[in-house]
């Protein structure tokens, strides 16, 4: 596919970057410009090492720690390209007075920038691989029923279970979320990157999930890659329940209802029909309140507001990674990060930056991960 080709030559471009604007102007001797260039293209060169290794480009059969070193090498080079890029163009200025910045400045900032590119891309990666921090927000409607006035419910998404994220880093993130006793806990997709029978016991611990009102999860993209079909009893073994397979789930107190809707990720729909917020709720007794489970988080597309979705919950952008790559994933994102969102008057998006990270970039950079306990407050 075009987009699995893309992860090698943009390395092989950064590449190429980094040696005209970061190592050029350093004017460096030819013997010691061939040995950063050889570093520069080893820490390139990850997915190619993971494809040739490993086995796969995104899911190597590696060690964890092998794993998060060449994310680490790897966002190191890239962040050094992009410092290296700023500093290049910087230096357009003085050169434009004709005043321009003498060769030993130049050598000085250089190892500066490269020092700081490897630090930050090492936070990156304690940041991405660590077990999520708990965030609490509130949301208030007049419409919600007295009866679920203080419901709690937990959010997670982006588990991306995979050979670089494996059984322990899930048993920790089960006892985090039992210990905050929630009364529902809803995953918003992407589960897995590996076969069942290479990831199943690594994700077994989130079937220890426990919440009053059980576990409800939809699909993300990832779950296309991987084999839902196999996947699916799976996880409902888990006991975990997909409303976008069995329909909206109701939950009741008394007479007062909460309908708990999910619709297939995109990836598996053909047609923009099939991907609507309506279908969701079929057969919802009428004026229950609607919470949605998309994984994207898209409103305009699936018609959130003429559905009567008074909560979505989603996933999908990881937070944007880091704040130079953030832009880009909003772009595609109708510009939604992370965090919470009134697409409507009174109507809210959810959107989590992810409770895992993708192993084909391990970084999360002032974006950290979490575990989000929502609150659902009676105006």
């Amino acid at each position: 596919m075009l987009w699995k080709l893309s992860f090698q030559v943009i390395p092989l471009v950064a590449l190429a970057a980094a040696a005209v604007f970061g190592l050029k102007p350093l004017r460096l001797p030819r013997r010691a410009w061939w040995i950063v260039v050889a570093a520069l293209a080893l820490a390139f060169s990850k997915f190619a090492v993971f494809a040739l290794v490993g086995g796969d480009a995104f899911t190597p059969d590696l060690p964890a720690p092998v794993i998060w070193l060449l994310g680490w090498l790897y966002g190191a080079a890239m962040i050094f390209t992009v410092f290296a890029g700023i500093a290049w163009a910087a230096d357009l200025v003085p050169l434009a007075l004709r005043r321009p910045v003498s060769v030993a400045f130049r050598r000085r900032r250089a190892a500066v920038l490269a020092a700081a590119a490897v630090a930050i891309s090492f936070y990156g990666v304690f940041e991405g691989v660590r077990t999520p921090p708990v965030r609490r927000i509130e949301v208030a409607w007049s419409e919600l029923p007295a009866a679920f006035d203080g419901y709690r419910i937990v959010h997670l998404s982006d588990l991306h279970c995979s050979s670089a994220a494996r059984r322990p880093r899930f048993e920790a993130i089960a006892a985090r979320v039992n210990a905050l006793e929630p009364d529902l806990v809803a995953i918003t997709g992407d589960f897995v990157d590996g076969r069942p029978a290479d990831r199943f016991g690594d994700l077994a611990p989130i079937g220890g999930l426990r919440a009053r009102d059980g576990v409800v999860g939809c699909t993300g993209n990832h779950e296309l890659y991987w084999n839902w079909d196999q996947w699916r009893g799976r996880l409902e073994g888990l006991g975990i329940a997909f409303p976008e397979e069995t329909g909206a789930k109701e939950i009741r107190r008394g007479e007062d209802v909460i309908a708990v809707g999910g619709i297939l990720d995109r990836s598996f729909c053909w047609f923009a029909e099939d991907w609507n917020a309506a279908n969701a709720f079929a057969g919802v007794p009428e004026g229950a309140f609607r919470v949605l489970l998309c994984h994207r988080p898209f409103t305009a597309e699936t018609a959130a507001e003429a559905a009567d979705v008074r909560l979505q919950l989603s996933g999908h952008t990881h937070g944007g990674a880091m704040p130079f790559l953030g832009w880009l994933v909003a772009k595609f994102n109708e510009g939604r990060l992370r965090g919470l969102h009134e697409f409507a008057p009174g109507r809210w998006l959810h959107v989590s930056p992810g409770t895992g990270q993708w192993a084909g970039f391990p970084l999360r950079i002032l974006n950290p991960a979490e575990i989000t306990e929502i609150t659902l407050r009676r105006r």
